[in-house]
This record gives C-alpha cells, sequence and structure tokens, in this order.
C-alpha cells in the first residue's frame, strides 16, 4: 500500500450506530427507515440492502423508488444510509441469459451468477453503477455504497463458497478474480466520487490475498473515503487463528487505523449470545465485542433490530461506549 492521494470534498463515513435491517425489495410499502428506530437517540442510520433484480428489472430500466424513499425518510428524521445492492444470485435473470454463467450451491439451494470477468456483466453493471451514483452520490443522507460484484455467495459478503476446481474450470485464476473485482470496485470509486465505499470482507479460498489486494488499490486510489466492513464481526473470530476469518482481520484493521472500519455483528446478542461464545450472557457479550472492536478503532456498528431495541443494552452502550464510537 503506498501513500492515499491528498483528501478531497466527501462525505463523512458512515459512524455510530446502524440498524442491520434485512433486505428490502420494491414491493415493501413501509419503511426500513422508522420513526421507532430513527429516533431512537442512539441510532445514526439504517443499513439498506436491495437485490439488482428488483431495481434493474429490465436493461436500462431502473426502479429508485424504494431508495428515494428511504433516503428521504433519512433526511426527515436526521439520520443516514448505508446502501448495498445485492449481486450474484440475486442479479436481473435478463442479464444471466445474456452472460456466461457459473452454477452453485449455497445453504443447499442451487444457485446460478454471470462469471465476475465476464465482458457482458461487467458492461451492465456499470450502466448500474453509473445511474446509481448520477442519482445518489450527491444525497447527504447516503453515508455509504458497498461493493458487491458476481462471485460473492449471498451477493453483498465477499465469502465465495464454492469449489475451487470448479471454478478454475470455467476460468478462475486469483489475477482474474481480482482484476474483476477491481474493475467493479473502479466503477463505485468512479460514479460515486463523494461517497464513502465500503468493501465487505471474508478470506476467498481460505486466503486474506483478495480483501488485501482490494483494499490496497482502493485506498491507494481514494483514501480516507475506503473503508472495510467485516459482516462476521466477533473478537473469536479476529483473534483465534482456527477462525475461518482470522487470516482477513488485519485488513479490516487497517482501515480502522487509515480510514475506517464497520462491525456488523455474526448475531444478535439478545437472541443468540452463544455465537460470540458459549456460556455467556447476552449482557457480558455485548460488553466484550465493544471492548474489543471500539478498542480497535471501528467507529460503525452495524446492530441486528433486536439489539438496537434492547433496553438493558443500550444503557449499556450509552453509559460506557457510545460517547468513543460517535467521537
Amino acid at each position: 500500500m503506498s501513500n492515499p492521494p491528498p483528501a478531497g470534498d466527501f462525505k463523512a463515513p458512515p459512524q455510530g450506530i446502524f440498524n442491520s435491517a434485512g433486505s428490502l425489495n420494491t414491493n415493501n410499502t413501509g419503511s426500513f427507515v422508522s420513526e421507532h428506530i430513527n429516533d431512537l437517540s442512539h441510532v445514526s442510520g439504517t443499513l439498506i440492502r436491495l437485490r439488482w433484480s428488483d431495481i434493474n428489472p429490465a436493461p436500462a430500466e431502473y426502479d429508485f423508488s424504494v431508495i428515494e424513499r428511504e433516503l428521504q425518510e433519512a433526511e426527515e428524521l436526521g439520520d443516514r444510509v448505508s446502501l448495498a445492492i445485492v449481486d450474484s444470485k440475486e442479479m436481473p435473470q435478463w442479464l444471466l441469459d445474456e452472460c456466461t454463467t457459473f452454477n452453485y450451491t449455497f445453504r443447499g439451494d442451487p444457485e446460478v451468477t454471470c462469471l465476475p470477468w465476464d465482458s457482458t456483466y461487467q458492461s451492465y453493471k456499470q450502466a448500474l453503477i453509473s445511474e446509481l451514483g448520477n442519482q445518489f452520490d450527491s444525497n447527504e443522507s447516503l453515508a455509504g455504497i458497498y461493493v458487491t460484484y458476481a462471485a460473492m455467495t449471498n451477493g453483498v459478503e465477499m465469502h465465495w463458497y464454492v469449489d475451487e476446481q470448479s471454478f478454475s474450470d470455467a476460468g478462475y485464476t486469483f489475477s482474474k478474480l481480482s482484476d474483476a473485482y477491481n474493475a467493479v470496485l473502479d466503477m463505485y470509486m468512479t460514479y460515486f466520487p463523494t461517497t464513502p465505499v465500503i468493501l465487505e470482507v471474508h478470506t476467498v479460498f481460505d486466503s486474506s490475498a483478495l480483501a488485501q489486494t482490494a483494499y490496497d488499490y482502493c485506498f491507494d486510489t481514494i483514501g480516507e473515503r475506503c473503508g472495510v466492513a467485516i459482516w462476521w464481526c466477533a473478537s473469536r473470530m479476529a483473534t483465534d487463528p482456527r477462525e475461518k476469518e482470522y487470516p482477513v482481520f488485519p485488513v479490516a484493521q487497517q482501515a480502522a487505523n487509515n480510514s475506517f472500519a464497520i462491525c456488523q455483528t455474526i448475531a444478535s446478542f439478545t437472541d443468540q449470545p452463544e455465537r460470540f461464545e458459549e456460556g455467556i450472557s447476552s449482557e457480558q457479550a455485548f460488553r466484550n465485542e465493544l471492548e474489543f472492536f471500539v478498542g480497535a478503532g471501528f467507529k460503525n456498528f452495524e446492530f441486528w433490530t433486536s439489539d438496537i431495541q434492547n433496553d438493558t443494552l443500550t444503557d449499556i452502550l450509552n453509559a460506557e461506549y457510545l460517547a468513543n464510537i460517535e467521537n
């Protein structure tokens, strides 16, 4: 990683407590950004996820009405939105009909995506990101935009749980995959020139190389506007060499030191404290994780809605951690 470019005029990165609210679609009549969550004093924003297929139903046809609604609600409530457009298994069927595809299985279900280096895929991806950026980059309520591309098992996280040999048979090499990711990353950096760009990082084929290469390229290109999110956020994953994501935590730590880093907790403290440590209470798990990640310099936390609405956890947050997160 070389010296970053000088800081320009860009929006502040997402900071504070965000509601990780699940996935929206264009048929949702109710807003995820809403008074009963976003009027809470400890909440600063909301993570919004939308399927590519929902907002781009045909070539050159876009429906961004849900994004417009969520950003308008956020502006009225004085909060902000981080946006992720789910790719891979959620790309439009018309695109799958045109590109070279790759079949895989996720959680027992058969899925199909375009090969990420396919030129047809890259062209339509650029068209989408261009339209999104032209419409929303200048919106001050948009706090950050997540980078998504075709080789993501669930369409938004960097993990790619496929058979490596089968992917190699389809043309995969590390350089080919990295170049494809960075080509999409270029689109986000270009068409969102003032919005912080977020890379969700996982190991890919048990290696942190894709994440490290992507972050280095991103930070070298846009500096502090480039941040990293970990949607597997649990201190055991960051500290135990036996854990699958242990090799990639240093990338997130670099981002926390150099730009910004986001923790989306691996589970709900309220409902599944054992996902953080066996035999632990919700309150102790909450304290342990915030102690670790606030101490590591993370300033944005995407919490599950059940945790945001948990009064006991909110009292701990307000008394012990929120000031350090928000300042």
